[in-house]
């Protein structure tokens, strides 16, 4: 994917396992998959996905990303200090253009009208625009009239929060990308004290996997109490 203009070199940085193949789908995903994929393969004026943090937003972007060469990914958490003209240069010109968190610019002037510039640039060529935030357009009250009115002409989508079997599936598709085998019970005992999030289920699958190796023991519900879990 892309992340730099002609005159930049910018500060980002993908997760090498956001891909389709390491996205867990569920039921209330469907819908916003079978878009995503068929914008991708037939283009279209592209999509606005929202939901709280850490609920799989960039997992989802990047792994569009992935799937298209040429895609222009831009993270704005990493790219507000950057001036946004250098950064949109030729965005038009690239097979997607890809805005995660883009309810960062709320205090950014400046990134507003570029990216409201962006969007009417990639209206005329075609070029999809896709974006995630923690609100829908509509609720992005702070940002420039006209931007947020682009933002909603976007087919939009809300990423749910996640029902506990699907947890349980997410935790276990997590252990075996590290080797790891966990048990139901042991799923499910994770399940109920962490937060559901994937951002989480991350960061305990490999806080355990780490632990496991250094102690070369099971990951049991013993062995996860004695960690703090």
């Amino acid at each position: 994917m892309s992340g730099r203009s002609a005159q930049l070199v910018l500060p980002i940085s993908v997760n090498p396992d956001a891909t389709w193949s390491h996205w867990v789908s569920r039921e209330v995903t469907g819908e916003v998959e079978s878009f995503a994929r068929a914008l991708l393969d037939q283009g279209g004026a592209g999509f606005f996905l929202w939901a709280s943090e850490g609920q799989g937003k960039s997992h989802f972007l990047q792994a569009c990303c992935a799937a298209k060469l040429g895609a222009r990914y831009l993270p704005m958490e990493s790219l507000l200090n950057y001036p946004p003209e250098a950064v949109l240069e030729h965005a038009e010109k690239e097979t997607i253009v890809v805005v995660d968190d883009i309810h960062l610019i709320n205090d950014h002037r400046s990134w507003q009208e570029a990216l409201f510039h962006c969007f009417n640039r990639c209206a005329e060529t075609g070029t999809p625009f896709l974006a995630s935030a923690a609100q829908s357009p509509a609720g992005m009250k702070s940002v420039l009239a006209d931007l947020q009115s682009r933002l909603s002409l976007l087919t939009t989508f809300k990423l749910p929060a996640w029902e506990l079997d699907d947890f349980e599936r997410l935790l276990g598709h997590l252990a075996r990308d590290r080797g790891l085998l966990l048990s139901d019970e042991v799923a499910r005992y994770l399940t109920l004290r962490i937060q559901r999030r994937p951002l989480d289920a991350v960061r305990v699958i490999a806080a355990i996997d780490e632990s496991t190796l250094v102690e070369k023991r099971s990951p049991t519900i013993p062995f996860l109490k004695l960690l703090g879990l």
